[in-house]
């Protein structure tokens, strides 16, 4: 968030919009006792701030085309430079999501394909990137929560 204050209203919108984003702001106004027209201003608001982002559909994993998923784990050395390396993981299409990560895990890659073959080119590529001095990959048995 940026340095504005938000209220526990605004608070309370995004909890809701956690839930379901796809709330009319009726809804979320009648959730938190404000007309429709008061909550699409605060709404345009967060958005202007970059509070919230975007909105997403979360789907179900087995009704997608891609039915390879791992998480990659990435060491990297002391001295490497992020920027490159944050560069080529989005340049590899099936990386879905990188978290930069405190331990002695330096990042966690997601990764979504539709082959064994694609996922072994996935793992080839994270391997060479600049900086990268070990990884370990997991694949995903079934996804248990996503929200």
């Amino acid at each position: 968030m940026s340095n504005r204050r938000y209220d526990a209203v605004d608070e309370r919108i995004l909890r809701l919009l956690r839930t379901n984003a796809r709330a009319s702001y009726r809804e979320l106004g009648q959730a938190v006792g404000l007309s429709a027209n008061a909550v699409t201003q605060r709404m345009r608001r967060l958005e202007a701030d970059r509070v919230i982002r975007g909105y997403t559909a979360i789907l179900d994993p087995a009704l997608e085309t891609p039915a390879v998923q791992a998480v990659i784990h990435v060491h990297i050395a002391v001295d490497a430079d992020m920027g490159p390396l944050e560069d080529g993981l989005a340049a590899i299409p099936t990386v879905t999501e990188v978290l930069d990560l405190a331990g002695t895990i330096d990042y966690e890659i997601r990764v979504r394909c539709r082959t064994q073959a694609e996922l072994a080119d996935a793992v080839q590529a994270v391997r060479v990137l600049p900086g990268v001095t070990d990884i370990e990959t997991r694949p995903v048995l079934r996804n248990v929560l996503r929200r």
